[in-house]
């Protein structure tokens, strides 16, 4: 059963900004909704309100509506037309496809002065004799009755012969309930299609295979049943049911549920490898020989409150989603000193996990060169390779003749000048106050 709550009108009220108290239209068809709640005290100034395709037995709490133009409450279970006579302003009321049978219940509209439209096909007493006559007649304001104008010479008609006429409904819908109450008492105070009425024992749907269920599914939608609330009723909660479990199998499918193991120990006590989940990882445990390194691919959107991570010396644990990682070593590691960490943008978890016997790695050379390394290496490049020559190979070439004349050929280097001692002249007196001139 669902209750009309204030949080349910708010999310109706989405074209109003969520305010209620000033809200003039509400939808609130399909909902399931069985009784009228609420809704005169949270939205006063309501003008168009839509409750059809509800369980809603009767007319209720909608007095203090006083703006309220049109109703529609078709395709419910109200059986009789009341509680709408304070709805001064109403002009449009909707009944289609209920189960009025006391037609003479209208007469509580008389006033309802503005009433101007009504339908009311598909009830029971839409097949009373002189039907059309008797609402027209009772109420004088109606302009249209079933989607058909009334006419003036209808009503005259209609209203000259009111008398004689409710006699008949009245007859007629006595008829009515004298029949529906021995069709209920002919099948012992119940109606034939209730479920697990014919037998003694019913059993659960647990305790039937697939094809029993669907066998039985098929019985119960091929009987025919008598139109009645209680079968409407009946006939939703088998629906919700049927909806129910559909989506509980979609759900198990979404979710790719795996059961439950009942155990992850080997019969020896040794922990086995498991991964229930399928999730993508890596094991690391090469690249660094003191550091053990685990990366399990979980869903992005896992929440990190929802993952439990346990690191024991000889194994690690993962719990997510009701599933479980297991992943066994082949030596013992630190769990006081792992650490976990989680990307937020791939959702990839990693846990580092130091190994408890610590082994001493030697640093690895450097690849970049030393200054002095780079200094030879530009030496030996800019180093002057001399074309050198071995007499004793016979090349075939005769490399004496390249200079004809050795008199012309002048040296490539020049010869440094002889700078000439000058004698000293006798008068000359060394005097030491001058510095010697280089």
């Amino acid at each position: 059963m669902v209750k009309i709550t204030e949080d349910l009108i708010r999310k109706r009220a989405e074209h109003n900004e969520g305010l209620i108290f000033s809200l003039e239209e509400i939808s609130l068809h399909q909902s399931d909704i069985e009784k009228i709640e609420n809704i005169d005290k949270w939205c006063r100034d309501l003008k168009i309100l839509y409750l059809q395709s509800n369980l809603i037995d009767k007319i209720e709490n909608v007095g203090k509506l006083k703006q309220l133009e049109y109703i529609n409450l078709a395709l419910n279970n109200i059986q009789k037309v009341e509680n709408l006579q304070k709805c001064e302003n109403l002009k449009k009321l909707d009944l289609t496809v209920n189960f009025i049978a006391e037609l003479t219940s209208i007469e509580s509209l008389k006033k309802n002065i503005f009433l101007e439209e009504m339908y009311m096909t598909g009830n029971p007493c839409s097949k009373f004799d002189n039907y059309r006559e008797f609402v027209v007649a009772t109420l004088p304001s109606l302009q249209r009755l079933d989607g058909s104008e009334v006419t003036n010479t209808e009503r005259l008609e209609a209203s000259q012969n009111l008398k004689s006429i409710r006699e008949s409904i009245v007859s007629q819908q006595t008829d009515y309930f004298i029949q529906q109450q021995k069709t209920k008492e002919g099948t012992g105070g119940r109606w034939y299609t209730d479920i697990g009425a014919e037998t003694d024992q019913p059993c659960t749907i647990e305790e039937l295979t697939e094809e029993e269920q669907k066998k039985k599914r098929d019985e119960y939608w091929n009987t025919p049943c008598e139109y009645t609330p209680e079968t409407r009723k009946e006939v939703h909660q088998k629906l919700e049911a049927d909806r129910a479990a559909v989506e509980e199998q979609r759900k198990d499918v979404r979710t790719n549920k795996v059961p439950k193991r009942e155990t992850v120990l080997e019969r020896e006590g040794k922990r086995m490898n498991l991964n229930q989940g399928k999730w993508p990882f890596a094991l690391d445990d090469t690249s660094d020989p003191n550091t053990v390194k685990l990366e399990v691919s979980l869903p992005k959107h896992l929440s990190t409150h929802n993952v439990d991570v346990d690191v024991q010396p000889m194994y690690v644990k993962i719990v997510a989603e009701g599933r479980t990682f297991q992943l066994t070593f082949n030596e013992e590691v630190s769990p006081d000193s792992s650490s976990c960490q989680r990307s937020q943008v791939t959702g990839v978890l990693l846990v580092t996990m130091p190994t408890m016997s610590q082994k001493v790695v030697p640093p690895k050379k450097s690849d970049k060169s030393s200054f002095r390394d780079e200094n030879s290496k530009f030496a030996k490049e800019n180093e002057t390779n001399y074309l050198e020559f071995d007499s004793e190979k016979d090349s075939g070439i005769d490399f004496s003749n390249i200079v004809n004349d050795s008199a012309k050929c002048k040296p490539i280097m020049s010869h440094r000048t002889k700078i000439e001692e000058k004698t000293v002249s006798a008068d000359f007196v060394d005097d030491p106050d001058v510095p010697p001139l280089f």
